[in-house]
C-alpha cells in the first residue's frame, strides 16, 4: 500500500509554466512524509504438506538416485514452518493507527512495524476489509508518530497530481 496524497495545493503554488508540465521534483514533499511511511513484516506458522512429488524419471536414469536422495532428505514431512512476508503501510494518526493492505497481514501470527528511524513495534490488527484489501493496525508508541492524512475525495479531480510512497523492502 502506498500513501496517496493530493498535491493540488503544492502544484497551484508553482509558476504557471510548471503547472502545465508538472513539478520539477516532489522530493521535498516526499521527504516530509517519509517518517509516516512504514515497512511491515509478518510471520506465520504454516503446516507443511510433506507431499512434494519426485519428478518422473526413466528407471535406471543416472538422475533417479540423485533426485530420490534429494527428495527423501528435503521433505518437510508435514512439520510446521515459519513463513515471513513484507509490505508497506502508513501511519494515519499520531497515536499509532496504521493502514496497510489486508494481503500483507493475512493469517499473520506476528506483525512488526519498522519505522524509518530503525525502531520496531509489534502491531495489533484492529480491523480489516478483504473486499478493498485494507487492514488497520495499532502500535503503542511512547511518543506521537508522524502521520499522513487522507485526501478529500470530494475535492480531487481527474488530472490532479498525486504522490505514492511505499517501503515494502525497508
Amino acid at each position: 500500500l502506498a500513501a496517496i496524497l493530493c498535491l493540488g495545493g503544492t502544484v497551484a503554488a508553482l509558476p504557471e509554466m510548471a503547472q502545465a508540465r508538472g513539478p520539477e521534483s516532489v522530493a521535498d514533499v516526499a521527504e516530509g512524509l517519509l517518517d509516516a511511511v512504514v515497512n511491515i513484516s509478518t510471520s506465520q506458522t504454516v503446516q507443511g504438506t510433506g507431499n512434494v512429488p519426485m519428478p518422473d524419471l526413466p528407471p535406471g536414469s543416472p538422475f533417479e538416485e540423485f533426485f530420490k536422495e534429494f527428495f527423501d532428505k528435503n521433505q518437510d514431512k508435514g512439520r510446521p514452518r515459519k513463513v515471513n512476508s513484507l509490505g508497506s503501510g502508513f501511519v494515519i494518526d499520531k497515536s499509532g493507527i496504521i493502514v496497510t493492505n489486508n494481503h500483507v497481514i493475512a493469517d499473520a501470527d506476528e506483525i512488526i512495524v519498522n519505522f524509518s528511524d530503525g525502531s520496531k513495534l509489534e502491531a495489533e490488527l484492529i480491523g480489516r476489509d478483504t473486499k478493498t484489501d485494507l487492514a488497520v493496525l495499532q502500535v503503542k508508541a511512547d511518543k506521537d508518530l508522524a502521520f499522513v492524512e487522507f485526501g478529500d475525495s470530494e475535492t480531487l479531480r481527474i488530472g490532479d497530481w498525486v504522490l505514492a510512497i511505499g517501503n515494502p523492502f525497508g
